[in-house]
């Protein structure tokens, strides 16, 4: 992986190249990233990141040595000048994830709580078309997998929250109405008997301290002795995903196949995995 930061478009293309095996990347000043400056670095196959509003050179340098010292990426540009003195949780720039050469969404990048990591934040939460565009691109993959209902799966099952939305898009393009969400916790309101909640400890980059995925027991008849199409929609280090993998199996399911939007880290040792984009942050 390579990174630069870079005055404008031009100056990244001539720099990075238009073609290669690595990876490239390019940090420019907010300003200079017009409809013009994005098509040209996605034309050379660039991803764009960007400053904060207000940004300029110094701070596009700043940002691009930082994320190649914490990624451990090669910096490809930079002077002496700009430097990155975030705090945990600030917020420090943007990035453009490209989703299956049909999306494109600017996500904040911020640094996470108590770690020198930074993330670009995949939040679904109260955006509608964005579910919906996710949820379509989503179900058109699957279906050119072969990862049909019928076919290949009987039960669609999800972890809240922010992935709920656009499961609920999926469904419905497939034709069906009920799915299962997977609980972060357990709920006053759930039957502990005949048969009580099930529970499998869980753990995510993005959730500080210890979690647990639940099975409400009135939704263990959806997903007993079926064929289960597991989505989420961000696999980071696969901890909620190998989770969910636990516990169905506890509750008599098997999972033919796992779909997310996106893979932010190795691939999880899951069955048939499927994902529209792997971002670099």
């Amino acid at each position: 992986m390579v990174i630069g930061a870079f005055a404008d478009a031009e100056r990244a293309v001539a720099a990075l190249g238009a073609g290669g095996g690595a990876r490239r990347a390019a940090v420019l000043p907010r300003a200079a990233v017009s409809d013009g400056a994005r098509l040209a670095l996605r034309d050379a196959g660039i991803e764009c990141l960007t400053t904060l509003e207000g940004g300029g050179l110094a701070e596009a340098r700043g940002l691009a040595r930082e994320l190649a010292e914490v990624q451990g990426w090669r910096l490809a540009e930079g002077g002496a000048d700009g430097a990155v003195t975030a705090a945990s949780g600030d917020l420090v720039g943007w990035y453009e994830l490209r989703i299956a050469r049909a999306l494109t969404t600017d996500r904040p990048i911020t640094r996470l709580h108590g770690a020198r990591q930074y993330i670009a934040s995949f939040n679904l939460l109260g955006q509608g078309r964005l579910n919906q565009r996710c949820g379509e691109l989503l179900y058109e993959r699957l279906m050119d997998e072969g990862i049909a209902t019928e076919a290949v799966f009987d039960t669609v099952v999800c972890s809240e929250s922010k992935a709920v939305g656009m499961v609920q898009v999926l469904v419905e393009s497939f034709g069906g109405d009920r799915y299962v969400v997977l609980r972060k916790g357990l709920k006053n309101y759930m039957p502990r008997a005949p048969r009580g909640p099930l529970v499998e400890e869980a753990s995510s980059v993005t959730t500080a301290g210890a979690q647990a995925l639940v099975l409400d027991p009135l939704d263990w008849a959806l997903v007993e002795g079926r064929r289960v199409l597991l989505v989420d929609d961000v696999i980071a280090t696969g901890g909620t995903v190998r989770a969910a993998h636990r516990l169905l199996d506890k509750a008599g399911a098997t999972v033919a196949a796992t779909a997310a939007i996106l893979l932010k880290g190795p691939e999880p040792p899951v069955s048939r995995l499927v994902v529209l984009a792997r971002p670099l942050l």
